[in-house]
Formats: structure tokens, sequence, C-alpha cells
């Protein structure tokens, strides 16, 4: 992926025949996780991602 990273989540590639990938980036603590595959990525956004990194996040000072 290039380009500039933004906070949050993105999920891409939910055309036909395509494969489906969910990244979630903090740029508070710059945690990074990906996940691919249609049903991977369903249960991924079930389970509300972004609620459960922000209770766990530890943001880096520099």
């Amino acid at each position: 992926m290039s380009g500039p990273w933004f906070g949050g989540l993105q999920v891409r590639g939910l055309d036909k025949g395509q494969t489906p990938i969910a990244d979630l980036f903090c740029v508070a603590c710059r945690h990074h996780e990906r996940t691919t595959g249609r049903a991977k990525v369903t249960d991924y956004l079930r389970a509300n991602p972004l609620n459960e990194h922000r209770a766990r996040c530890r943001p880096k000072t520099t």
C-alpha cells in the first residue's frame, strides 16, 4: 500500500472476484492489523476492532 496512511479502519476489495482486506491503523500508537478473506473480514468487523483497540491502546509520546 503506497501513499499516506490515515488512522482508522479501511476495507477494500469488496467487488466481485476480489479478496476483501481490512486494515486497522492507530495513529496514536502506530499499531497495524490486517485481515484478509471474506469470512475473516466479516468476523473481524463484527468484533468492532476500533473499540477493542481503544481499550488497550498505549499512545507513543515521540
